[in-house]
């Protein structure tokens, strides 16, 4: 992978800010930033860079040496997230009902068909990114400029997690019953129902995680 001369720092940034979110880092890793810039072809500098960002936006935590991690959240931090996740993906769903169209319905179908298709054909990472898309997707319908970035930085904190929890329920099923409910809602004009699916998405994912980790938040690597 090469970036072009300019926006290296950027591409970079927003290249690792999408690796954390997806969970392609576990709770607890240590980033090699040597290795990081020779996989992306570029100097140690603007992965530096980029890191330091992500640590000032508290997906990655410094560590001596110039080094960074992934954060391990303990029990009282998952519960904030929770909560904090809850309160802001619950009100932009609201939001998204008496604004979605048709077209808005049919997209959304469609990434969840395909959700459950990259799970089969390409694996967790790339089915956990068209779950990423999906949520994402839902909260740009609710029309708010102030709820998408707040929502998209706890997702970034918790984005190690997610995968984690993925990797647990989609050993069970597809993982997407909550996301169908959640647009059966949309068709029905029901915001009650919506958030109801939306919020039970959210939980099952902490439950999974604390179940997997115990209550201190045990490390996974």
């Amino acid at each position: 992978m090469s970036f072009d001369r300019g926006t290296v720092q950027t591409q970079v940034h927003a290249h690792l800010r999408r690796l954390v979110m997806l969970g392609h880092y576990r709770p607890g890793q240590a980033l090699k930033l040597h290795d990081i810039a020779d996989a992306l072809g570029t100097s140690p500098q603007p992965v530096r860079e980029a890191v330091r960002q992500l640590v000032s936006e508290r997906a990655l935590e410094a560590v001596p040496n110039r080094s960074a991690r992934v954060p391990v959240a303990d029990k009282e931090k998952l519960d904030d997230l929770e909560r904090a996740r809850i309160v802001n993906e619950g009100l932009a769903a609201e939001l998204a009902v008496p604004r979605v169209t048709r077209a808005d319905i049919t997209a959304l179908a469609a990434i969840v068909k395909a959700e459950r298709r990259e799970l089969k054909a390409s694996g967790i990472e790339a089915s956990v990114a068209k779950n990423l898309e999906f949520h994402a997707t839902l909260y740009r319908i609710s029309g708010s400029r102030v709820l998408p970035p707040i929502i998209e930085s706890l997702w970034l904190q918790f984005g190690p997690y997610i995968r984690l929890a993925a990797e647990a329920f989609y050993t069970v099923n597809d993982g997407s019953d909550f996301h169908r409910a959640v647009i059966e809602g949309l068709k029905a004009g029901d915001p009650a129902a919506v958030r109801d699916a939306l919020e039970r998405d959210i939980r099952r994912s902490f439950d999974i995680v604390r179940a997997m980790t115990g209550n201190q938040g045990s490390r996974i690597l």
